[in-house]
Formats: structure tokens, sequence, C-alpha cells
């Protein structure tokens, strides 16, 4: 039997959802503390930064014929030097996964659940990740369909605050009160990483290389998202506002009234954990895929099971959200070193096979 691809749609889907985590959330105020006035246009610089990027990894598929980046760097390089950067590669890796979970369960505990113990509400998750994970990356991508049909029904009502928007609250000026914009931008480009992850899915693609066009859309759907968020953000506040609020699209949900419905924006964020356990499945996907290229004979669903066992009791240290949001901006540089890196060392290791069969 042939072994089931994934569809090219899915993988936009995938990547998308890969990308858009807890920082939807925050991203508002991200930008206007580093960017100012009308900051959001910094999204779509950002976003060709991201394109080339795609571009390098796309290059990697092309020159590889295919074949999967594990096997790319075995054919080209020794394995006394794969081995460490494996270890760093899986651990990196696997700890984004827990801290996507850990920054979700510390908001959670305090919008709503402020007497549960947010290391118990991260076990809960944890065991759905694994659960989830274990079902196999075919069947994670045609669930993550489903889960972002669900989440998407929450755009209609982002066309109520359209009507409550002041245009004067973006002001002419462009990046005007901004501030370390060198901090701003890694925080920008880590609201975008997880495009990264496509690079392990080249076994799993369809035959070809029209997918790879597939990682752009779901780059692009990102952008399209991100810019709604900004832009209705900068336009029902303003950026100054924007930059005392913890979590802008909760607060600028708060505003809206159901009878059926008393906290919209509880809801909203309560239903967002269907995006956190595909992202966190997802690292911890391609994390365990590490570990079981470095091991052969080590079963994935029990490399799968340490690596949610060893970083929970990690997820321990951090005990505060300002904690976890520093941890997540030394980890934006190894995710920006996995995203640049990675690619290279692979087209490294083709050059170098290529060297050793022309002098054969």
């Amino acid at each position: 039997m042939s072994q089931e691809k994934l569809n090219r749609f899915f993988i936009a889907l995938m990547i998308h959802s890969t990308q858009t985590g807890v920082v939807i959330f925050t991203l508002p105020r991200i930008i206007a503390t580093h960017f100012g006035a009308n900051g959001w246009v910094a999204l779509i610089i950002m976003f060709f930064l991201v394109s080339l990027n795609i571009m390098l990894i796309n290059s990697v598929y092309r020159l590889g014929k295919g074949q999967s980046v594990f096997a790319i760097l075995k054919s080209g390089l020794p394995r006394f030097l794969l081995i460490p950067i494996y270890l760093v590669l899986g651990s990196g890796l696997a700890m984004v996964g827990c801290l996507v979970v850990k920054q979700y369960v510390l908001i959670y505990q305090m919008l709503i659940f402020p007497q549960t113990p947010d290391m118990l509400l991260k076990l809960v998750i944890d065991i759905l990740v694994f659960i989830f994970v274990t079902k196999g990356i075919y069947t994670m991508s045609k669930a993550n369909f489903f889960f972002l049909f669900l989440l998407f029904l929450m755009i209609p009502f982002s066309i109520v605050f359209i009507q409550n928007m002041d245009l004067s609250r973006m002001t002419p000026f462009l990046f005007q009160e901004g501030n370390d914009l060198g901090k701003g931008i890694i925080s920008m480009y880590g609201a975008f990483m997880g495009y990264e992850l496509s690079i392990f899915l080249f076994p799993y693609a369809e035959k070809g290389k029209k997918w790879l066009k597939y990682i752009h859309l779901g780059n692009g759907l990102t952008l399209f998202i991100y810019l709604l968020v900004t832009i209705l953000c900068f336009g029902f506040f303003n950026y100054k506002e924007l930059v005392h609020l913890s979590f802008p699209l909760l607060d600028m949900f708060g505003y809206l009234r159901f009878p059926f419905v008393e906290r919209i924006q509880n809801f909203l964020y309560s239903f967002f954990l269907l995006s956190i356990i595909f992202t966190s499945g997802m690292y911890y996907w391609c994390s365990q895929s590490v570990f079981t290229a470095m091991i052969p004979k080590l079963h994935w669903k029990w490399a799968l099971f340490f690596l949610i066992g060893i970083t929970y009791f990690i997820a321990y240290i951090p005990k505060s959200l300002i904690i976890v949001e520093k941890w997540f901006g030394f980890l934006s540089y190894f995710q920006l070193g996995v995203a640049i890196g990675l690619p290279l060392l692979a087209l490294l290791a083709l050059l170098l096979k290529k060297g050793r069969q022309a002098h054969a």
C-alpha cells in the first residue's frame, strides 16, 4: 500500500495554525510598544522577510529531491557532528511546545480559574496533546482543518467592531513614538515562527513541487489574520492605549454583549485551546522525529512520552507569565536559528555529498 500523503491545502492550514499561538492576543500591544503609530505596517515587511526564508527551505526540498531533512544531513555530515545538533534541535523544539501550553494555562488561570494550580491545568492539556500527536501527522492535519473551521467562526464577530473604528486613531504618522525596534523585530518574527517546521514535512507531502507554494499560502493566511486583529485594535483603541493593555484582543471582545454568553472574551480564549493543542503538538511531533532519527531503535511514541514528561517537570521552573515570556524571547533566537541555520546546514550537506560523488 502506498503511504498516505498530506494534502497541500491541509499543509497551508497546518503552517498557519503552528504560527498562530497565544501571541495573537498580545500582538497589538507588542507592535504599539515597539513600532508606535501605524506599527501594523511592520507586519507586511516581516511577511516578506519570512517569505524569503520559506524560499530557502523550499530550495532544500528541490535540491534534495524530496528526501527528508534527516536523510539529507546524514548523507553529507558525519554522525559525531549530527548527534549534538540533534540534541539541541530536539530539546529546543520540545521546550517550545512545552512553553506554548505553559503560557496558555497561566493566562487561562488568570482569567478564569485563579484558584486552580497552573500545573494541573497544564497536565490536562499535555495529556490531550499526547493523545493528539499519537494519532499521527495525517490525522493531526485533518483534525486541524476542523479546529480552524470552528475558530474561523469567530471572524464574523470582528465585523461588529468596524463601526466602532475611528481612522483618526491611526494618525497619519508611521512608526512614531516606537522604542527598541530591534527587540520589536525579534518579537514580531517570533509571531510568525512555525513555518520552519515545514522542513520536517518533506517525506509526508505530495510528490512534486506544487505543495511548496502552499507554505506561502499558510504564511499569507497568518498575515491576513494578524492584520485584521491589529488594525481593528489600532482603530478601536489607539496605539498609546494599546501599550497599557495586556491582552488587547480580549479587551476588545470584552465590549461585546450577548444574552446567551456573559463574558465573550473568556469563551473566545477557552475556544482557542484547540489551536494551542495543535501548535504544541506540531513542535512535539517534530521533536520526537529528531530524537528517533538520532536513535532509530527508539519507538516514536515512547520518545514523545518522555519528551512531554521531561518538559512538564521543567515547566515548574517559570512561575509567572513574565518569566515565560522571557524564556520565549530566548527561544525566539533558537527558532530563528532553526529557520535559517537548519536549511543552510542541509544545503551544506548536499554540497559535501555532491563533492564526494564528484571525486569518487
